[in-house]
């Protein structure tokens, strides 16, 4: 497992998973299984909408617990685009937050960011690289991005479990 932050603008997580290939690509792809892990457990009626072609589109909500700080009571998505799509090996697509992860709140700028996903079988399961690229510049915003990312891994790994 490895963390590498380049620049402020990149998080690159590699991690081993005792999983095949096909069940850590149908976690990014399937609606069902999305929507268990995405948003790291957080919040209540997630949903996952997911158009699995180039140019198809996806989408994947929650709602914040009512007593949440930041966004008490209130709808939190993320969305994108489908740019590449290998099964079982490699996935591509852009990431919009229709959520206040900080850096994009309201008179700063927000642009589209990008995720690979990078899946390599290996003897005992798989090795994913999740490459995250387009964050705003900041050590800040890249190391909490990271450390979202593996919470969500954390529950992902206990959805794909459960799975087995």
């Amino acid at each position: 497992m490895g963390i590498e932050i380049h620049d402020g603008i990149m998080v690159r997580i590699t991690r081993r998973f005792d999983h095949p290939p096909g069940m850590l690509f149908a976690a990014f792809t399937d609606p069902d299984l999305a929507a268990r892990w995405m948003w790291a457990g957080l919040g209540s009626d997630p949903y996952a909408e997911i158009d699995l072609r180039v140019g198809g589109r996806y989408r994947v909500a929650i709602t914040a617990a009512p007593d949440d700080d930041t966004w008490p009571g209130e709808e939190r998505a993320m969305r994108g685009v489908y740019l590449e799509i290998e099964p079982g090996r490699r996935l591509v697509y852009t990431l919009h937050w229709d959520a206040n992860v900080g850096y994009n709140r309201p008179c700063l700028a927000s642009i589209d960011e990008a995720v690979i996903v990078d899946l390599r079988e290996t003897d005992t399961g798989c090795s994913l690289t999740f490459s995250h690229i387009g964050l705003p510049g900041d050590a800040r915003s890249a190391e909490a991005h990271a450390q979202g990312v593996q919470a969500s891994f954390d529950v992902l790994t206990a959805v794909l479990d459960e799975q087995q």
